[in-house]
Order: C-alpha cells, then structure tokens, then sequence
C-alpha cells in the first residue's frame, strides 16, 4: 500500500520550485505556486498573522521577569494668605498679605517581582506557545488550500488549452465533411440540403470553437486569480497533467490515518486545544495566593522656593523593600466565572478537535471514492474515444467515397466529437479527485 500511496503521490505531484521572478509568457505550475507565495491574499494574511502571534509568545515568557518603572517629577506650588492667628491662637487680619512658594524634584526607580502566582505565568506562557503552533499550522493550513484550488485551476486552464485543439481538429473534420459534400454535390452524388448541412456543421464547430477559446481565457483570468496578481491573462500555461494510476491498490483505513497525521487543519485543532487547557490551568491558579517582592530607590529636595524646578540632582535619597502576600478570598464570583468559562472554552476546544477528525475522516473516504470513479470512467472514456476516432477514420473515408450517406457521417462526427469532450473532462475529473486526495493528507506540492 506504501508503495503505491507513493507512486499515486509522485504522479500527482509536481516538484516545487523556487518563486518565479517576473511575470513569464508561458507560466508552469511550479512558476504559478512559486509567484502565489509573493502575491496570494489568503496566504499573506495567514502569514502576517502568525508573525503577530511571536509577541504573545514574549509576552508570555515576560510574566517571568521583574516589572520597572521609572518616574521623573518636578512640582511646585504658591499660596497667599490675609490671614493669621495672634499668641492666643486667634485669627486675625493681616495688614498685608503673605505669599509662600514651594518646589519639589522627585526621582524614583522601582521593581516588582512576581514570585510565585498559582503557576499562572508558567500556563500563561504555555498557553502563548500553543497559540503561536497553531497560527503556524493556520499558515500551513492556508498555504495547502491556496496550493490545492491552484493546482486545480491550473489544470483547468490546461485542459481548456486542450479543449482548443481538439475543437480545431473537429473544425479540419467539418471543413473536410464540406469540402466532400461539394464535390459529391458536383457529380450528383449528393444533394444540396447535404451541402447545406455540412454547412451549418461547420458553423456550429466555429461556434464550438469560439467557445472554447472564451472558456480557456476565462479559466486564465481565474487562475491569475488564485496567483493574486489580478487580470494577468496574456500568459499561457504549459505542462502536462500527471500520469493515471489505478488507486484500487490503496487502502482507504490507512490514508485516514496518514490525513490524521499529516493535515494541518488537525495539527492547528490540536494547538488550539493545547492553548485552551493552558488557558484554564492558568485561570485556575488565581485561587492561590500570589506571593511578590519588590523594591524602589529615590531622590528628592524641596525648597521653599522654586530652587528645586528642574532640578536633576536631588540631595536627599531613600530605598524601600519588601514581600507581599496577596489572597483573593472573595472576588465577587469573577475568579469563579472565570476558571469556568475557561475549562468551557477548552472542552469547546477539544470537542472541535474530535469533530474535525470526523470531518476529515468522512472528505478522505469520499475523497478516495471520487478519484476511484473518476479512474474507472477516465478509463472508459479513453476506450471509448480511441474507438471513436477509429470509427470517424474510416467513416470519412467512407463518405468521401459516396458509400456512406451524409446523415450517417454527420451521426458519427457528433458521437466522436462528444467522446473527445468527455475524454478531456474525465482526465480533469480525475486530476482534480486526485489533487483534492492529497490535499487531505497533507501532501500537496507547495513551492513555500
């Protein structure tokens, strides 16, 4: 089964590739992935957001270190008064007022340490780590899905380019049937309503044509799209879709469990729920009584006058120590409401896990469902388009002769010209299952 996951894999996909610089002519899918790293939306703000979460991560290792704080101030004050009190302590007028002028310079530096805290600060910084693990898979997470609709856009486009050939060699059928009927028409071999429907053939092939030119400029446009540099469709894709591998060979059981391992939508469930139980450890440790030390140094003067305003260099100096020990016995029920919306979110947390893993097991077994039906019907489809092309040989041989009539030749180049359209689209059927498989193993080619 290994051996055959792998050769499914290498056939699926392609190497990546270093990001193309420029916007090229002819565009591979390895260019295209390589150009979206720079350029996608979703993967930028994927991107941005996890470089965003690196400072939750240092915020959380701050919790272990001391907080300082350091104050400069400058005050002062005036105050008049009329009046006084006399040696028996009674108040009396004064025959002038009084002013008085004060000043102030205070320097201070001062620290706290938080010592021991119900090991909040260790859950807290646990809690950030996680957090941080799961916006790096939320990267991940976006990079397969942009890769994933990438490739398949891509191919799209393909197939569309080859939509065009097939149309144009339909077309040469048409012209060839017209180009017959007239000359039959010539020696009375054939009628004028068989040139007439010759005719309209090949005005219905023009349109077929005209059509699949506007569906591969419209399948370009979309994939510009995905790159993320808007209406670039002057380009043309080249490359070609990968090869076709049976996949009865593998076994469903084991590809659910390499999805398990490998898909980063499981990876980045299971940091959110690793952070969600950090979480609540952590509020749970604010029923503990949190112990913390700290100390200040300072400098101040004053005067009475405004000799100590903007004064850098104060005489009189102090220093302050000590421990605290702060317990919060009652709290209004905040402790409470908060240790249990904590332990909710992080049973939220795990139950969103398990029900991603049901999620992905289900897209895995259908996803394997999808690409063994779209082999069986590719594999139809080429049989059947291989004999189509044979018939239709030989029938215009037949008709150019006159031994066949112009309805009969007209049936048989529908018949092939729809076995050539189900062909193409059952070799993209089956390149998308195949695409969408391995993007739910966590295997799709990335160029990031």
């Amino acid at each position: 089964m290994r051996g055959a996951l792998a050769l499914l894999t290498a056939a699926l996909l392609l190497p990546a590739a270093a990001a193309a610089q420029g916007l090229p002519d002819t565009l591979t899918l390895e260019a295209a992935l390589g150009i979206a790293q720079d350029y996608n939306p979703s993967l930028r703000r994927a991107v941005v957001q996890a470089d965003a979460s690196g400072a939750d991560v240092r915020a959380g290792f701050g919790a272990f270190l001391p907080t300082l704080n350091a104050n400069l101030g400058f005050s002062g004050s005036r105050t008049s008064t009329s009046t006084g009190t006399d040696t028996t302590g009674q108040a009396i007028k004064l025959p002038q007022p009084i002013s008085f002028r004060n000043s102030n310079s205070t320097q201070s530096l001062s620290g706290q340490w938080t010592l021991f805290n119900g090991f909040e600060n260790i859950n807290n910084y646990k809690a950030s780590r996680a957090g941080a693990d799961a916006s790096a898979a939320g990267v991940d997470v976006a990079g397969t899905a942009v890769a994933a609709e990438l490739t398949r856009r891509f191919y799209d486009a393909l197939q569309a380019r080859r939509l065009i050939e097939v149309e144009e060699a339909l077309l040469d059928v048409s012209r060839r049937q017209l180009d017959a009927t007239e000359r039959l028409f010539r020696v009375a071999a054939r009628t004028e309503v068989d040139v007439l429907g010759a005719q309209v053939q090949l005005a219905q092939q023009e349109q077929a044509l005209a059509r699949a030119r506007g569906d591969a400029l419209k399948a370009r446009v979309s994939l510009a799209e995905q790159i993320g540099i808007g209406d670039w469709s002057a380009f043309e894709v080249t490359g070609e879709l990968p090869a076709e591998i049976d996949p009865s060979a593998l076994d469903v059981d084991s590809l659910v469990q390499v999805a398990m391992g490998r898909n980063p939508r499981i990876g980045q469930r299971q940091a959110e729920a690793a952070e969600a139980d950090y979480t609540a450890t952590a509020t749970k440790g604010r029923r503990w009584p949190v112990l913390s030390a700290n100390a200040s140094i300072g400098r101040s003067e004053g005067e009475r006058s405004y000799g100590a305003l903007l004064d850098f260099n104060p005489t009189d100096n102090s220093v302050n120590f000590g421990l605290t020990v702060r317990w919060p016995l009652f709290t209004g029920f905040q402790t409470s409401q908060a240790v249990t919306r904590a332990s909710a979110n992080a049973e939220v947390a795990r139950e969103t896990l398990r029900e991603e893993s049901l999620r992905l097991e289900r897209e895995v077994r259908n996803a394997y469902t999808d690409l063994v039906t779209a082999y069986r019907r590719l594999v139809l489809a080429q049989r059947s388009v291989e004999l189509s092309r044979r018939r239709l040989a030989m029938a215009q041989e037949q008709y150019e002769q006159g031994t066949i009539g112009f309805t009969d030749f007209q049936q048989i180049v529908t018949q092939s010209s729809q076995e050539a359209r189900a062909w193409l689209q059952a070799q993209l059927e089956y390149t998308r299952a195949g695409v969408t498989l391995q993007e739910l193993l966590g295997q799709i080619a990335r160029a990031w």
